[in-house]
């Protein structure tokens, strides 16, 4: 492939994204020398797909690949998000309209790296989360423990050493939601070189059970992503979708009940998306007390 054009869906967010992937880039196995991100018929931007398209255009990009843009009609509304996001500021290396600027009801797009998560999640992130909650900062510890440990993932399975993050409050709806996403290797793959007859949406599944570790020796195995799950679930009061390969598994609880919602056919993600929905009118202050985990 010498050059091809990424249409940005009408309605962005990780599902249509997956999908625009899969059609344009496959597996991404093999990469074109160029690619146009069209922005023309995009008029609605959830945080996964900022944090999507962001983590796709660096991949693209230190992959060897030219990336350039096109629709940026700055009048659009969801143009005027992603602007206020700092997303072309962070790819184009200025903001499309001089005035734009982050939102008080979001915590701008970042990429962060292993060795600068911590201090972010602490200065950064935490505070946010208690601005808009006004909750003090007790009641997200333990999720700032879950953060924490996925970009300790991220920097064991990715040869960047990076993720992306954005996040968005509803206050309206009393609800947050954060996206952290890597272009790693994804959950199915490492869940298969211990158990390899999984597909993608039962391994990622698999990765969530208590006790389960990729980690083949017992001294490196933590807690496991069940502690992050059990987290947003019941102390949070929020749901957890997780995408990774061609395989996607929605967290969930109805009143004391889990729910394990699994999706296939819904295109393509590299690496691992994970969606945090969190009601800050439910959460629990229950001390779980600090834990590792690892996928």
């Amino acid at each position: 492939m010498s050059s091809v054009v990424f249409s940005v869906p009408n309605q962005a967010q990780s599902t249509t994204l997956f999908m625009e992937t899969r059609q344009v880039f496959g597996d991404l196995s093999v990469l074109p020398k160029a690619v146009v991100i069209d922005f023309s018929t995009l008029r609605f931007c959830r945080p996964p797909a900022v944090v999507f398209l962001s983590n796709l255009t660096h991949y693209l990009i230190r992959n060897g690949v030219r990336v350039s843009w096109r629709g940026l009609d700055e009048q659009r509304q969801a143009i005027r998000f992603l602007d206020d996001s700092l997303f072309f500021h962070q790819h184009l290396g200025q903001r499309l309209n001089p005035g734009a600027c982050p939102r008080s009801t979001t915590r701008p797009l970042v990429e962060v790296r292993h060795t600068d998560s911590h201090a972010w999640i602490a200065s950064d992130l935490i505070p946010w989360l208690q601005g808009c909650s006004g909750l003090p900062s007790d009641a997200f510890a333990e999720f700032r423990t879950c953060m924490s440990e996925l970009f300790n993932n991220i920097s064991d399975h990715t040869e960047f050493d990076v993720g992306s993050t954005f996040a968005q409050w509803y206050p309206n709806e009393n609800r947050l939601q954060i996206a952290i996403a890597d272009f790693g290797r994804g959950i199915p793959d490492a869940v298969r070189t211990i158990e390899p007859d999984h597909d993608d949406q039962s391994a990622i599944t698999r990765a969530f059970d208590e006790g389960f570790s990729s980690k083949s020796l017992p001294t490196n195995r933590g807690a496991g992503l069940h502690f992050l799950r059990q987290n947003v679930l019941e102390h949070l009061g929020g749901s957890l979708r997780v995408s990774s390969g061609a395989g996607s598994v929605r967290f969930s609880k109805s009143g004391n009940s889990l729910r394990k919602e699994l999706y296939s056919g819904l295109g393509y993600c590299p690496g691992t998306m994970i969606e945090f929905d969190i009601r800050t009118d439910q959460i629990d202050f229950d001390d779980v007390g600090t834990v590792d985990f690892q996928w």
